[in-house]
């Protein structure tokens, strides 16, 4: 029984070397094959990052936008308008809590002018490219409107965002 035991073993034994192993030429295959879908995986990944970032960037420039508009739109709409008909880069309304409000551009920014006090409207890491009034109907038989026209823009040159044209009409309610 101890003989046949040991037959056994070194049958065994005799098996273990005789198995084979990888060749030098399928390891590197395998290694290129392997690093090929990590270089693709990787690059995927990269992009999908990017194009995130540019999202969120115009996002930003989005929201910022529609602030902006709201903020304007709002005091428009509870105002009387004293541009002239016509396009114009500043707006000139009469609000009723405010007295006299100005609208324009100023080194990129919006920028609301009241009782001598400027506040910007937009934040820092938005540029405005541009940023239009027209006024149509302000005279005593027709009811104004306000078309505003706005370019925005992310103010970080690495965001590679595209810009954003905005345009809405706004009519005053008295």
């Amino acid at each position: 029984m101890i003989g046949s035991n040991k037959k056994n073993f070194q049958f065994s034994i005799f098996n273990f070397q005789k198995s084979e192993g990888f060749t030098l030429i399928e390891l590197i295959v395998a290694m290129a094959v392997f690093s090929t879908v990590i270089t693709i995986v990787s690059s995927i990944f990269v992009r999908t990052v990017g194009s995130q970032r540019k999202n969120i960037n115009q996002q930003e420039v989005l929201e910022n936008a529609r602030y902006v508009l709201e903020i304007m739109g709002r005091a428009i709409r509870q105002s009387s308008i004293q541009t002239a008909n016509g396009t114009s880069d500043s707006l000139d309304i009469t609000h009723p809590v405010k007295n006299l409000i100005t609208y324009q551009l100023d080194n990129g920014q919006i920028k609301e002018t009241s009782g001598g006090i400027t506040d910007a409207l937009t934040s820092p890491e938005v540029l405005v490219d541009g940023l239009s009034f027209i006024v149509q109907g302000n005279e005593l038989s027709t009811k104004p409107r306000v078309t505003i026209v706005i370019s925005l823009n992310n103010a970080q040159p690495s965001a590679n965002a595209n810009s954003i044209k905005l345009q809405t009409t706004i009519t005053p309610r008295n």
